[in-house]
């Protein structure tokens, strides 16, 4: 009995130490988030920064947001979104889209998996929902980004932030989010609009994130 109880004490000190080796050491993250690469105006759609209200920031507690309206030639509109994280560790991890639109009051009405093709080299398995507050209508599609490519799930996030934990290599993160609104009962011309809108914009997303 004492020989398990020694044991179990040690087991906990030992895992006490790693804890504490993981939550404190981390790799800094290379590269530099730049979203002034994302155009504003470019191959037919014209976009314009929003600001966020002030308690909003405080509670995503990202480093580097960007968060943008669009419009394109025939006047359908878009919102884009990106929020990086340089440390996933410290208080800071993303909220997930599944836990902030009900607390905004938003109704996710369908959510699956979904496949798309952002370049001739790039898939991404991302989220597709349809999202409703009161008579308003939109499609989403989002996923995460970090060192290890694209992440679809929030139990994928939290496996890759324990795996860089314990290569101890940068942790940084980022959630890309594009919104587009619908009217009627198919979200078909939606996705057709977002897909389109991702595949002409995602170069630059690209680009503008350090990983």
């Amino acid at each position: 009995m004492n020989r398990s109880i020694y044991i179990s004490i040690v087991i906990i000190f030992v895992a006490g130490i790693f804890g504490n080796v993981l939550r404190y050491n981390s790799h800094p993250p290379e590269g530099v988030t730049d979203f002034g690469k994302i155009p504003l105006e470019y191959d037919g759609y014209l976009g314009k920064e929003q600001i966020l209200a002030d308690f909003t920031y405080d509670i995503l507690k990202a480093d580097t947001t960007t968060y943008r309206d669009y419009t394109d030639a025939d006047g359908n509109n878009y919102n884009l979104f990106i929020a990086y994280f340089k440390s996933q560790k410290y208080g800071s991890q993303i909220h997930s889209p599944k836990h902030c639109l009900p607390g905004g009051g938003w109704r996710i009405e369908e959510i699956v998996p979904y496949q798309i093709q952002l370049t001739d080299s790039i898939t991404r398995e991302a989220n597709l929902a349809v999202i409703s507050v009161q008579n308003y209508k939109a499609l989403m599609l989002y996923w995460y980004e970090s060192r290890s490519g694209g992440i679809r799930s929030e139990y994928g996030l939290k496996l890759d932030l324990v795996k860089n934990s314990l290569l101890f290599n940068a942790t940084d993160a980022a959630i890309i989010r594009l919104t587009v609104p619908f009217a009627g009962d198919s979200p078909d011309a939606a996705l057709k609009k977002a897909k389109k809108f991702l595949e002409t914009f995602y170069p630059s997303i690209e680009n503008a994130l350090p990983f």
